[in-house]
């Protein structure tokens, strides 16, 4: 199981994870562990977002057990500063002192209260779902694979605030030519050069997220050929075919062609000056230093990379159910965002060059 295999990196040795707090009821212990590994197994989540429902329902935990013995506490009247105190000095950070039966058998409306919690403590509204996300998650494995009767409210009443989303920023073609570019001519070493302009190229040239990028293997790349599919495992772990463009292989090949490591099949292609497989903080932070250069906006990051992608396909008249299969998303109504943002855009070349609305700033 992911979560007790410490070779798998999930956290394990952080002292703040879940696991190793001392939770005296083996029952509620076992049953946290059996729901992380129900995420992992049969959701398909990934190690980041696994740790992060770690995180919220862990601190979830510490408040309830400091509300137990602090119900009287009128949270509506306490100052962030007083919140932040309460949390510094009064939760237990060691030991969760809940019974299994207290936790599972909590209703609506003593959850409630850790809202309010976490309202008054500014979180994000981003971060506000993702916590009510996470315990939901927990109520919900619980009555379905564990058979526990719990209050029903908790599933359907149980909302986190509404989120305005924001549409993806796509970045001009000329601004992705300016920092390879910029790449280019940087003094870095040539191999280093080649792998970051390989690795802008197939996020744009395929719409990859970073993640699935890094993740490919030097055996998964039809080599020395002008174009081919790579099988990508993302999100979920859905598999899609992203075909491999004469541009992207030509950048691959170079990259190849110029580092100084022996590739078996096993190796990752994309790797660090250490030989193993790259940290994308590290392309990251390269990617920002050069943005910065060049002026460009905040928004330029390589996730923008892929909502470009999508962008460009629908502007060159791709539709949208392949591009959904392309980016690997699992709802239409993901990729149907990106329609919003080529209406969006049409809309103001429409406004820019309608013939009408020229004659009248010429009036």
């Amino acid at each position: 199981m992911i979560i007790m295999d410490k070779k798998l990196n999930y956290n394990s040795n952080n002292s703040n994870n879940i696991l190793n707090y001392h939770i005296p009821d083996k029952n509620l212990k076992k049953n946290i562990i059996s729901w992380l590994g129900y995420l992992n197994l049969e959701k398909g989540f990934s190690k980041k977002t696994i740790l992060s429902y770690e995180i919220d329902f862990r601190k979830f935990l510490n408040f309830l057990c400091w509300h137990k013995n602090y119900k009287d506490v009128d949270l509506s009247i306490l100052s962030k500063d007083e919140f932040e105190r309460i949390i510094k000095t009064e939760f237990n950070f060691k030991k969760i002192e809940l019974t299994a039966n207290e936790l599972f058998f909590l209703n609506y409306n003593q959850i409630r209260p850790y809202l309010f919690f976490i309202f008054f403590l500014n979180y994000k509204k981003t971060s506000r779902r993702r916590i009510v996300a996470a315990i939901k998650s927990f109520y919900r494995f619980l009555y379905k694979k564990k058979g526990i009767k719990i209050d029903s409210s908790i599933l359907t009443e149980l909302k986190g605030p509404k989120i305005d989303l924001a549409l993806p920023r796509p970045i001009k073609v000329e601004e992705i030519k300016n920092i390879i570019n910029e790449i280019q001519n940087s003094k870095q070493i040539n191999w280093i050069k080649k792998r970051n302009i390989a690795m802008i190229i197939i996020i744009y040239g395929c719409g990859l997220r970073i993640a699935e990028m890094l993740s490919i293997k030097y055996q998964e790349i039809p080599i020395n050929k002008l174009k081919g599919y790579i099988k990508i495992v993302g999100k979920g772990n859905r598999e899609r075919l992203a075909p491999l463009i004469p541009i992207v292989l030509k950048s691959i090949n170079e990259y190849l062609e110029s580092c100084p490591f022996n590739f078996d099949n096993e190796t990752f292609l994309f790797l660090g000056k250490n030989f193993k497989k790259l940290n994308p903080g590290i392309f990251q932070r390269d990617f920002r230093k050069i943005r910065k250069k060049l002026g460009l906006h905040k928004s330029f990051t390589p996730h923008a990379l892929r909502h470009s992608f999508a962008t460009h396909m629908l502007d060159g008249g791709a539709d949208v159910r392949t591009i959904q299969k392309l980016l690997g998303h699992k709802s239409l109504k993901s990729t149907q965002l990106y329609t919003d943002v080529s209406q969006e855009s049409l809309s103001k070349q429409y406004k820019k060059f309608n013939p009408r609305d020229n004659l009248n700033r010429q009036n």
